[in-house]
């Protein structure tokens, strides 16, 4: 029997979700209250959020709960407002499918789908999200090993979907004082025995706002290769789980421990740098159309151009980037600036001298 799940010396995969990228060297959050309970509240948590530097928004449409007279989510309605915020702070969005039923509408509205804890030996409902082209969160049972745990992954890669996270949020001991205890020790042997991405949940873990940022960070230096955590504009009138779930403040500086900010200012610097850089590339680009016009010469040097993309291909590989996805910015850097050469010789004024 093939397990895919299971495979050594595969390399590591790496899962995109929207925009961002979960494995592959980089450390993703994913935040979001745990349920959606109004447009307003989570557009609010999405704003702060996104000013954290979280690549991922999460919140909850269809809930689980211990009691029946507990609030079960807004249902579509929630996907609808999670999918707004998404959209307004170029955040992805991930949601929770609880039934196979249901997997092609919470589809319809979020970039990943999740299944909880409670239902990771839910088979049917496993292969179901296998059968999506969506990528899955699949998160540990609180009774779980950490092989029934990739078993369990198996039932999605064997349908097909091979982009699969891993999500570990506690295992049930004897310990009283957290809802249930972090094995941060599944990371690293998850680690040694699959391919797979896998991240960490403290909040569902810990049980308190408190004890968040500590198992956060341990999860980090243990090797996760993400973090999804609850947060809620004001927790304290959360309509579920409240106390663990992070308020704006609490959610900034976990961020800022986790160097999130650094890092987010640090790529801030160099998109600037780039915007500088395109901008003196396209000043030499003009100041050779006015050249070229001067001396008669055709503005567009095809052969130049394609040795030009041969190059950057070539220095895309040897830096660990897509030749591909490189070709095609340089193809746009190299229209733009034809561009604003067209524009500069156009605006030229004509020589009236006999």
């Amino acid at each position: 029997m093939e397990m895919k799940a299971h495979r050594n010396g595969q390399g590591q995969t790496a899962v995109a979700v929207g925009n961002s990228l979960i494995g592959a060297g980089a450390f993703t959050v994913i935040a979001g209250p745990c349920a959606v309970e109004s447009e307003a509240q989570i557009m609010e948590a999405a704003e702060f959020i996104a000013e954290g530097g979280a690549s991922i928004l999460r919140g909850g449409a269809f809930k689980i709960r211990r009691s029946p007279y507990d609030f079960q989510g807004l249902g579509e309605e929630a996907l609808r407002y999670l999918r707004k915020a998404g959209d307004a702070h170029d955040l992805p969005v991930v949601s929770e499918v609880t039934e196979p039923d249901d997997v092609a509408l919470v589809a319809e509205y979020v970039d990943m789908l999740q299944v909880g804890a409670s239902n990771m030996q839910n088979f049917v409902l496993l292969r179901a999200v296998g059968q999506s082209e969506l990528p899955v969160l699949l998160k540990r049972g609180p009774s779980a090993t950490i092989d029934e745990w990739l078993m369990a992954a198996e039932y999605i890669l064997n349908e097909g979907n091979m982009n699969v996270v891993l999500g570990e949020q506690g295992i049930r001991t004897f310990e009283t004082r957290t809802d249930s205890t972090l094995d941060i020790s599944s990371v690293p042997v998850v680690k040694q025995l699959s391919h797979l991405p896998v991240i960490i949940d403290p909040s569902h873990a810990s049980g308190a706002s408190a004890i968040v940022a500590p198992l956060a960070l341990a999860g980090r230096a243990a090797g996760a290769d993400g973090l999804m955590i609850e947060v809620h504009p004001t927790p304290d009138d959360a309509r579920t789980e409240g106390p663990h779930q992070l308020d704006r403040e609490e959610y900034l500086a976990l961020m800022h421990a986790l160097g999130i900010v650094r890092l987010r200012a640090d790529i801030d610097l160099v998109d600037r740098e780039i915007v500088r850089l395109l901008a003196r590339r396209v000043k030499r680009a003009v100041e050779i159309a006015h050249i070229k016009v001067e001396e008669g010469i055709p503005l567009r040097s095809p052969d130049r151009e394609v040795d030009l993309l041969a190059d950057v291909r070539e220095e895309a590989e040897r830096l660990g980037l897509d030749p591909k996805v490189v070709h095609r910015l340089f193809e746009e850097v190299l229209e733009y600036s034809r561009f604003e050469q067209r524009q500069a010789v156009d605006a030229e004024p004509e020589d009236d001298s006999d």
